[in-house]
């Protein structure tokens, strides 16, 4: 099924205009099976096509789905069997576990029962090495999810900062290159910055 907006590669010679290899997009795909499109760069050529002809003669483009990064349970492993782990047995009947990661930090935890005739040493540090694992996915979840919002985030201001904090707006006053450190190293509050998106502009 075809939709508007779709890319399709020209597989076998269409016509002097297509050549293999050649990208078209479907503008529009009526009930009756009509497809419209266009192609060319610069001044756009329109064309249509049956779905016979769409079957022997095109392919549709697959986009490339921009890969997420992600946690895995091998890479928790991987930091748990890296951390270094301490167990100390508090009142005959509580098992405090802690454990110091690779990169210096600490996590804690810990597991009591009422009676200490029913102590086992053996199942709180189970039950605490399982929650400390857990914090350990949640703490790397987090800083995962703050990467990609920098990157986003961060990125989007790069790009307003090139288009308005280094000499293409009148109003500012930025006197520095376009380098974005060098604009983030100002002072500038881009007060007068009315007409831009500036991340340094509150009024944005």
């Amino acid at each position: 099924m075809l939709n508007n907006g779709d890319k399709l590669v020209v597989t076998k010679k269409v016509s002097s205009f297509l050549d293999v290899g050649s990208i078209v997009e479907v503008i529009d795909v009526t009930e009756d099976g009509v497809i419209s499109f266009k192609f060319g760069d610069g001044f756009m050529h329109m064309g249509v096509m049956n779905i016979a002809e769409y079957e022997s003669h095109f392919e549709k483009v697959k986009e490339e789905k921009e890969e997420i990064p992600t946690i895995t349970e091998e890479y928790i492993e991987e930091i748990m069997e890296n951390s270094e782990f301490e167990v100390h047995t508090a009142f005959g009947k509580c098992t405090v576990v802690t454990c110091r990661l690779p990169n210096g930090f600490v996590i804690s935890d810990y597991a009591a029962c009422v009676n200490p005739e029913s102590y086992d040493e053996d199942m709180g540090i189970e039950i605490c090495t399982e929650r400390i694992k857990n914090k350990i996915w949640e703490l790397e979840a987090y800083r995962l999810q703050q990467w990609l919002w920098e990157e986003k985030v961060l990125g989007d201001a790069e790009e307003m900062v090139s288009l308005c904090c280094c000499g293409d707006c009148e109003e500012c006053e930025c006197e520095c290159e376009d380098e974005y450190d060098e604009c983030l190293d100002t002072d500038l509050d881009c007060d007068d910055c009315e007409n831009h998106e500036c991340p340094f502009n509150p009024n944005c």
